[in-house]
């Protein structure tokens, strides 16, 4: 798989990105390897595989939208990171042992609850799981995303991110639906944990190539080191009236999108019973509008603005999430198929550009703080937002109302206060954000 994702980055449409004589361009490839490989990954541990996973060890609609939002809720521990990796000189080898915890335990998320399972633990056993890894995630996150944006100059960084993405998607696509038959062939069968087995083998398959790519890209440029306190972490950021604008963006981001997000695949799950092959195949068509549109995205944040492509694309999902709160058993047909493509029509450039955002008003200097501020911050947000919709889906039980002749439950409402909030974000990006000086970088 490594050679076929190389090989790919050397085509036509990702000719313009790459220097031949750029001595980092090979490095960047393999970092393509890292995003197929860790997008892969947490395709195969989430979403419908997550919501059917959790669903087989008895966790209810409430637990399950906990547990989904975990990754976003552990990004409160990369507010350490930075005291972490910003006293090193060089980075890649402690980046790279953090990856291998990271990928081992992921490896084992499906198996070790299928082996605590006859003890009554199966439950206990995933959360444990996914809290390690994901706090492990948080540590290494800022120094790995901060390590790719060394390598990218900001000249093609819109596309070239575009392009990582598009290559990432389109591997876990060709996976999913296969897997999808798998979960649905198993199900009927009376044995779910053989379907999550072979998922199990995939995610295995790619922690090995995960750190195979890690170990191949080059060494980080020689870092100065700061023996930062953690008061400085977190203050220094907020200092900054330009980057405390980029918290309060994200806050608000991480909130609407966790109060409402995490349950929209619990909702196809258990509410509308939909075939996992179904699930997969509208989730392939999602990552294939998304692929097909984050060329636009890229070429409209290069040329244009990274303000301009975070509006337009939160502000579509924001429709996105409002919408799914009309869906019910007699329209899905209609609205999911729908409701899918325009999410990854909306992806396609939050993906870049919500990304990239935090990187134009952080100091090059001592930015794994920044980073690592940013994404405690929103992991906070992330679980009072899943916390509160979770109270609300647990209040509202067997309890709904009628609007527009549709029936709406407590899940519904949960969908429909995350559009509402959404819809903040690109006001507050237009008012507060766009006419900022961003940080100049090399490049």
């Amino acid at each position: 798989m490594s050679s076929f994702v190389l090989n790919i980055f050397k085509k036509k449409g990702s000719r313009q990105m790459v220097d031949k004589n750029d001595s980092l361009h090979r490095s960047r490839q393999f970092f393509i390897l890292e995003g197929v490989t860790g997008i892969g990954q947490f395709s195969l541990t989430s979403g419908a595989f997550l919501a059917g996973f959790i669903h087989m060890l008895k966790g209810s609609d409430q637990i399950n939208g906990m547990i989904a939002v975990i990754p976003a809720m552990a990004g409160v521990f990369q507010i350490f990171s930075s005291l972490i990796f910003e006293k090193m000189t060089k980075r890649k080898h402690t980046m790279v042992k953090m990856a291998i915890g990271l990928r081992s335990i992921l490896a084992l998320v499906y198996f070790i609850p299928m082996l605590m399972m006859p003890l009554g633990l199966g439950l206990e056993a995933f959360v444990l799981c996914f809290i390690i890894a994901y706090t492990i995630n948080a540590l290494n996150t800022p120094a790995l995303v901060n390590w790719l944006v060394e390598l990218t100059p900001l000249s093609i960084r819109g596309q070239y991110l575009a392009y990582r993405e598009k290559i990432s998607l389109l591997v876990t696509a060709m996976l999913t639906i296969g897997l999808g038959k798998v979960l649905d062939y198993t199900r009927d069968a009376g044995n779910d944990m053989i379907g999550f087995g072979i998922v199990g083998l995939i995610v295995i398959v790619f922690s090995i190539l995960n750190i195979y790519a890690l170990i191949h890209i080059q060494e980080p440029s020689e870092h100065v080191p700061n023996h930062y306190k953690l008061k400085e972490v977190v203050t220094t950021p907020i200092k900054s009236p330009s980057f405390k604008r980029i918290i309060l963006l994200f806050i608000i981001w991480n909130f609407a999108l966790q109060i409402g997000g995490p349950f929209i695949t619990v909702y196809m799950v258990t509410h509308l019973k939909l075939q996992y092959t179904y699930m997969m195949s509208l989730s392939v068509i999602t990552t294939l509008v998304r692929v097909a549109i984050s060329g636009y995205w890229g070429r409209m944040a290069d040329k244009k603005s990274w303000f301009l492509s975070t509006k337009w694309s939160v502000g579509i999902l924001a429709v996105v999430h409002f919408l799914w709160g009309f869906v019910t058993d007699g329209n899905y047909h209609v609205l999911v198929p729908i409701l899918h493509v325009c999410s990854g029509i909306a992806w396609g450039g939050i993906g870049i550009s919500l990304f990239n955002m935090q990187f134009l008003f952080a100091k090059k200097e001592g930015r794994t703080m920044y980073i690592g501020l940013n994404a405690a911050i929103g992991g906070i947000a992330s679980g009072v937002a899943v916390w509160i919709g979770g109270q609300m889906i647990k209040l509202l039980e067997n309890q709904s109302f009628m609007l527009f002749n549709i029936p709406i439950g407590n899940l519904q409402m949960t969908f429909f206060i995350s559009g509402l909030l959404l819809f903040i974000c690109p006001i507050f990006v237009k008012l507060f954000i766009e006419h900022q000086q961003v940080e100049q970088e090399d490049g």
